[in-house]
């Protein structure tokens, strides 16, 4: 293929989707006549509510995933409960890079409902669209073409290739085809039971410079024109079997993210049914971008039929996002989830040494990582939880870029110390002297309550809300779950540490009991538990007057960066009661749960969505949360109207909520 004619291939490649989100999703039953990769409800075992939910996840996580990839995703949620297959807007939507914007005839009527004016108004807001054309008037006459789930589009040869069925009759077509300034390539196409391919991209995808097509499921009269245009147009042809098409192997779509990094969009079923001989034939440069969907695929599609591609250029592109406004929507906080193992390894290694509870070391964060997601299932049973991990992610990128955690009990596992101090005085009556002193002694005043602990933020995200969001979402969470948590709870500062990086009072302390160094015992003791100290530390309390000045001063100071998170913590709520960490001498801070200003201040509300380019009118930042699993935080503008908060729609979309939904709202 020469280069001219790849390159005018990868301008037509879409470096963004638009996708709906599964909230109405179950097994067709319309459809279901002409759709043999459907699988009946009753056939699954599970409930309408257990599958959207499994639906809702598979989908978060495919956004998530292409978000990663550098690829712009625009979410929408489902509006209708009566349209179950609105989680493949391809079939009645699709964009085109000279501007033109197509919608669809539909073959059921719970189909025809998925057409929303409120989507297209979106991308004429915020794409260029020369032209709009509704195509959904040759339903009356029984014409009907589904799409680009019925026509799998080579946009750089204006050609259509279209497997006819019911869902794409030959009238309809040539209609559409004409309307776009496409070539229909037409042709029959039968499963092994004589039954037609209901939508030609199950077992077609035409990418830039390769195709992956089930030849022997065409018609053998049709077959030549479909292989030679192929061929003609420099397309590499990959055959696959119908059983391949069955674990939905041609429905793939190419994509190019942002980065000119060619990507092929593929379900897990359909990578794990190609062979290595099939893999090999596609280009070097295509980097497979395999995503698990089971419960989607339940509905008959996959991948491909999630993402309607948008072949228009942005409106807004090369925009700065320079105002807290738009800030505040680009990240979020979430539990933590099993991949995020890397992402946690960077911070801790950027955070270390001095957070305790977070060490710099795979095994451990791997063991803390899978026990938060096993502790999270304990709130399903309404039991405590003994850790959680909340992550806060950069939604544009992908990447982890702060931490915090929640322990559910102090001392359950490991006795949990510190230093109290207080004074004692003593007095001699025949000298005359009276002498006060402040001495340490060991406490485990702690124990039995949580601890808020783990809290990490890249220097560069030190702004716009980010350090109070990763702080405050622990406040929320556990005050939704009061009924499961300590009544109270204490905070551990970074503790003080000099120019030349050293801790004072370990220096002073700790370095005479322990035979390693303040940061080898920081993570010796994040790693193996704190029975060391227990072994090995003083039991006799401590003369603070005997230590050197510098420690001295160092106790209850916590480090140059830790300040601005002990002045959060006193405007929440949280008192320094002279108890201290026994590593570090940092302060320790402590508070009833019901009484942080974050959980008195949290309200239920309803969620109304602010639409198009409109802008709530007395809007204030607030810490917006969901009430249902999965839990999803960020600091967002929003507007109370009695008991509806009006919020953006991109907020919407990135907390996965859906119009009418209860949404929990707190002051910042």
């Amino acid at each position: 293929m020469q280069a001219s004619h790849i390159k005018n291939s990868r301008s037509t490649t879409p470096n963004s989707v638009l996708m709906v989100r599964p909230c109405a999703f179950r097994p067709n039953e319309q459809t279901a006549k002409d759709n043999s990769f459907q699988k009946p409800l009753v056939s699954t075992g599970r409930n309408r509510a257990e599958i959207s939910k499994n639906a809702c996840a598979e989908f978060d996580e495919m956004v998530r995933t292409l978000r990663m990839n550098h690829i712009t995703v625009e979410v929408f949620e489902t509006e209708r409960k009566n349209t179950p297959d609105a989680v493949f807007p391809n079939n009645w939507l699709s964009t085109h890079p000279n501007g033109l914007l197509v919608t669809y005839p539909m073959y059921c009527e719970n189909r025809r409902a998925e057409r929303r004016d409120d989507i297209v108004s979106y991308l004429q807001q915020h794409y260029i669209v020369q032209q709009a054309k509704d195509l959904s008037f040759l339903e009356d006459d029984g014409d009907i073409v589904e799409g680009t789930g019925a026509m799998v589009i080579d946009h750089v040869n204006a050609l259509a290739y279209v497997c006819l069925s019911q869902r794409a009759n030959k009238r309809a077509v040539i209609s559409a085809c004409k309307a776009i300034g496409l070539t229909p390539i037409c042709f029959s196409a039968f499963d092994t039971a004589g039954t037609a391919i209901y939508h030609t991209n199950v077992m077609m995808c035409v990418g830039s410079d390769f195709a992956i097509v089930a030849t022997s499921m065409i018609e053998e009269s049709d077959k030549n024109v479909v292989l030679s245009t192929l061929k003609e147009t420099g397309k590499n042809v990959i055959e696959i079997s119908e059983e391949q098409v069955n674990s939905f192997a041609g429905n793939c779509l190419e994509l190019l993210n942002s980065n000119g990094k060619r990507l092929l969009l593929i379900s897990d079923t359909a990578f794990s049914s190609m062979n290595e001989e099939q893999l090999a034939l596609l280009p070097n440069d295509l980097t497979l971008l395999p995503i698990a969907v089971p419960t989607i695929e339940m509905g008959g599609g996959s991948v491909r039929c999630m993402v309607a591609g948008i072949h228009l250029e942005c409106k807004t592109i090369g925009a700065k996002q320079t105002t807290t406004n738009n800030i505040s929507f680009d990240t979020r906080v979430r539990l933590a989830k099993g991949d995020d193992l890397e992402g946690l390894l960077a911070l801790a290694e950027a955070a270390s040494p001095g957070m305790t509870t977070f060490p710099p070391d795979r095994a451990t964060l791997d063991n803390k990582l899978k026990r938060s997601i096993r502790e999270e299932q304990k709130l399903m049973r309404q039991e405590r939880p003994d850790y959680l991990l909340f992550v806060l992610e950069d939604l544009r990128t992908g990447k982890l870029i702060g931490t915090s955690a929640i322990f559910g009990e102090l001392g359950k596992e490991d006795s949990f110390y510190s230093y109290k101090r207080e004074k004692v005085a003593q007095r001699n009556k025949s000298l005359g002297a009276h002498y006060t002193h402040d001495i340490l002694h060991l406490s485990h005043h702690f124990e039995g309550y949580a601890e808020v602990a783990s809290l990490y933020l890249l220097p560069e995200y030190r702004k716009h809300f980010n350090g109070k969001l990763l702080s405050k979402v622990r406040y929320l969470f556990m005050g939704l779950h009061q009924h499961v948590f300590p009544k109270q709870v204490m905070a551990d500062l970074r503790g003080y540490v000099n120019k030349d990086g050293e801790s004072p009072f370990w220096n002073a302390v700790g370095r005479h009991f322990f035979p390693m160094t303040y940061a080898e015992a920081d993570l010796y003791g994040a790693v193996n538990g704190n029975q060391f100290i227990a072994d090995l530390m003083p039991k006799l309390p401590l003369y603070v007057n005997m230590l050197p000045k510098e420690a001295q001063l160092a106790i209850g100071k916590p480090h140059n960066d830790g300040q601005p998170a002990m002045a959060m913590l006193e405007k929440e709520g949280f008192k320094f009661t002279n108890y201290i960490d026994i590593f570090d001498g940092a302060p320790s801070m402590e508070a009833e749960v019901s009484s942080l200003k974050t959980v008195k201040s949290t309200r239920q509300v309803r969620k109304k969505v602010c639409e198009g380019t409109k802008h709530v009118t007395e809007s204030k930042m607030t810490l917006v949360a969901t009430l249902s699993q999965p839990f999803y935080a960020m600091m967002a503008e929003t507007e109370e109207q009695d008991e509806i908060a009006v919020i953006s729609r991109k907020t919407a979309q990135a907390l996965n909520v859906s119009s009418g939904d209860t949404i929990l709202l707190s002051d910042v």
